[in-house]
């Protein structure tokens, strides 16, 4: 039973992964025709209507320590958020995928600033083969990194700064309440800006394009942070970093498969050099350190 239940953890955390990926593609073709702004704006505000639907008890409970961890954790889920979507503009859902990736080699080095335990040789060493490969896809042959790299680039140093505070509130504060706060703040802000750029007329956006948001809002966003707070229970901790981690693997897959983009030789080293980077951190954790683990809100 206990077997079967962590064999259903892990379909289930395969799942979440798989939307992850495919949503890479699917935001890249929304963002043809609604700007990253909004498009942020209705995902997570819908998303957090349906999280507080659902826990709005469990906010009764909410503290002070709640509110601070939610908004520091939040500003750096904003800024990851947005300049990963403004980034997806400006490059394809595979380099997306693997840049945003690796966030996980980034962790361990910005834990060093509140823990002052310092990375060990499989951290330096995952950091080194992810930042190679990080090179072979965002380097062109003159030398140069396109803008939309750069952003995603930065997306993934506010998710891994997300991870890294995630890590140090959860000691003291609450995480549905933390994650809520987060979700919320992310579609306020960004919703509100969209309001301020320019008038919003929801009917011309395509059933098509709804059916785009409501797949990022359900299975993107608070589904999969449902699914994935409930499956790791039944699963350890390495299951879950190991498929998580595939998420970009499935954006890579899912935009060749749906040709957004050729995958050439150059682009397949690189995606294979940045898997491999972040399995050395996930699998050889250095002593004392759990394989980290992204949140379900921290991710498409």
């Amino acid at each position: 039973m206990v077997l079967k239940k962590s064999l259903v953890a892990d379909g289930a955390l395969l799942l979440v992964t798989l939307c992850w990926g495919l949503n890479f593609v699917v935001e890249k073709h929304v963002l043809s025709t609604m700007t990253p702004i909004m498009y942020l704006g209705f995902r997570f505000f819908l998303s957090a209507v349906i999280m507080i639907g659902i826990f709005h008890k469990r906010l009764k409970t909410i503290t002070r320590e709640d509110i601070e961890a939610g908004l520091v954790i939040g500003l750096f889920m904003l800024s990851g958020f947005l300049t990963q979507t403004v980034g997806l503009v400006y490059t394809t859902p595979a380099k997306s995928g693997f840049i945003t990736g690796s966030n996980v080699v980034m962790v361990p080095f910005f834990a060093y600033m509140l823990s002052k335990r310092f990375p060990g040789v499989s951290q330096i060493l995952g950091a080194i083969v992810t930042f190679c490969g990080l090179g072979l896809i965002s380097i062109s042959d003159n030398l140069t990194i396109a803008y939309g790299d750069m952003l995603t680039l930065l997306c993934a140093v506010c998710f891994a700064l997300q991870i890294t505070f995630t890590e140090y509130y959860m000691k003291k504060a609450d995480p549905i309440n933390v994650a809520i706060i987060q979700i919320a703040l992310t579609g306020i802000v960004t919703l509100g800006a969209a309001v301020l750029l320019g008038p919003i007329s929801l009917k011309v956006y395509s059933s098509e394009i709804w059916a785009a948001i409501l797949f990022g809002v359900i299975f993107c966003t608070a589904g999969a942070f449902i699914v994935q707070n409930i499956a790791q229970r039944y699963t350890s901790s390495t299951h879950a970093a190991v498929i998580l981690c595939t998420e970009s693997v499935f954006a890579g897959l899912f935009s060749f498969l749906l040709g957004q983009e050729p995958l050439t030789f150059k682009a397949i080293s690189g995606f294979v050099l940045i898997l491999a980077g972040v399995l050395i951190t996930e699998l050889m954790p250095y002593k004392g350190q759990e394989p980290i683990k992204e949140s379900a809100d921290a991710v498409l």
